[in-house]
């Protein structure tokens, strides 16, 4: 069978498959794990196969165990007091401020410290979520405006991991990225303001609406010294302690807080928190490290899919069609979107599109004499942005597991992802076209450089 046809035939596997699970309510690791199967099969060149599956295992290993420790400290964060202690203090200074909107800022502003979509998410949701629930919002409302926010710092951020893994592969400089990225966020940051303000006129917080919260003190413990473990976590993070290690060291630190509390602790990390007060229960629970399996085997058979596809060199099929009669800097940089959002629904990975597109298409725009900054950012503006709004993407099913929401229910509230996706595919590549090239001076600077 013809190479390209049979890299079609296992999209459109992936993609059908995805699509079956979805609408069955199943776990999306069978239809990655049944595609994985299949490719097998179809697959000739299997030599390569192990080795390319030790090292794929090994790149998506530390995210792995990154889903394992999330699953189990956002339980003990909230039975150590931790979190019903952020909710009750912050949810009564949220009297008087539109939700949507301060849930949009605030996380953007979080995100851009902590440089992580789900870092953000796994600290501010908790929070949020109490208010939305108490307040009676709708709790789509307030996904769309807490994943535009985090995903803001999660591609800007000087912390973010894939803004420097895109600098490395590219062999760029990170801060001169980190400015075209902003640069390329202010309008659909100033559009989404606009969006969350009007769509949240009705949301604005009044102390009726949190009423529940003078529950919080007769059944926990709150004090502000509880806080201690949340504040070491984001000090931690800010002089770039590993976040295995910071989640490692707050889940030990919330263990031992909730030592005196007569837990299950078993069942309190394999099946999560659960309020055992019924006007609290609504909004004081959290899952455990039995929702995380299916998000952990996706992470894994991803890279399995991955292994199978280049141990036959099926990549390269999927890039030809992007990189074919590229005529102009403009077409350059939108077929490079197309193929950034193409991989992250092929690849379930956020490092997996910035290693295959950083990797690819970096000699065509040095062919074409492009600066790779704008390489940079048609990949992390649409193949890593879009990853929360991919079902079967690994962002996509944590954000699922964490807040409940299918994808298709907070889509179109998702308003910084579709704006800045959209713009950098339809309008940045016509307005940058003229400031796309390198200068000649740049390029004798990068040819001594490499002499």
């Amino acid at each position: 069978m013809d190479k390209q046809i049979k890299t079609y035939i296992i999209i459109a596997i992936l993609l059908t498959s995805v699509s079956v699970v979805i609408a069955l309510s199943k776990p999306l690791f069978i239809a990655i794990g049944a595609t994985c199967l299949i490719t097998f099969f179809l697959i000739r060149e299997k030599a390569s196969l192990p080795n390319l599956i030790r090292l794929n295992t090994q790149s998506v290993s530390k995210t792995m165990l990154l889903m394992f420790l999330i699953s189990i400290t956002i339980p003990v964060l909230m039975s150590s007091g931790t979190l019903p202690t952020l909710i009750y203090h912050v949810s009564n200074l949220m009297v008087g401020h539109n939700l949507l909107l301060s849930a949009f800022i605030i996380s953007t502003m979080l995100s851009m410290v902590l440089g992580s979509a789900l870092g953000t998410l796994t600290i501010l949701l908790p929070l949020f979520s109490s208010i939305s629930f108490q307040a009676g919002i709708e709790y789509p409302f307030l996904i769309g405006a807490l994943i535009s926010g985090v995903y803001i710092g999660d591609r800007c951020s000087p912390l973010s991991s894939g803004l420097h893994l895109l600098s490395q592969i590219t062999d760029t400089d990170y801060v001169s990225n980190m400015k075209v990225l902003l640069k390329s966020a202010i309008l659909p940051f100033m559009l989404s303001c606009m969006f969350f303000f009007l769509l949240g006129r009705d949301t604005v917080i009044s102390a009726q609406m949190i009423e529940t919260n003078h529950l919080l003190p007769e059944f926990y413990d709150i004090h502000v010294w509880r806080l201690l473990p949340l504040a070491l976590m984001v000090m931690l993070l800010l002089i770039k302690v590993p976040i295995t290690r910071v989640l490692t060291i707050v889940f030990l630190i919330c263990a031992v807080i909730s030592i005196g509390q007569q837990i299950d602790f078993p069942n309190l990390l394999f099946n999560g928190y659960h309020s055992h007060v019924p006007e609290l229960a609504t909004f004081l629970k959290t899952s455990g490290f039995r929702q995380m399996v299916n998000v952990i085997l996706v992470i894994f058979l991803s890279g399995i899919l991955n292994s199978l596809l280049e141990a036959d060199h099926l990549m390269t099929y999927i890039i030809a069609p992007f990189v074919k009669n590229i005529s102009s800097s403009k077409k350059l940089i939108f077929n490079t979107g197309l193929l950034s959002i193409l991989l992250s629904m092929v690849t379930c990975s956020q490092a997996m599109t910035a290693m295959v597109s950083g990797k690819y298409m970096a000699s065509y725009f040095e062919a074409h004499k492009v600066k790779k900054e704008y390489l940079v950012m048609a990949t992390a503006n649409t193949g890593l942005n879009v990853v929360a709004l991919i079902p079967w993407n690994v962002n996509g099913i944590m954000i699922k597991q964490l807040t409940g929401v299918p994808t298709i229910n907070y889509f179109i509230y998702s308003v910084f992802v579709l704006l800045l996706t959209l713009l950098t595919l339809f309008v940045y590549p016509s307005v940058l076209s003229k400031t796309a090239k390198v200068s000649p001076t740049t390029l004798s600077d990068e040819n001594t450089m490499k002499f």
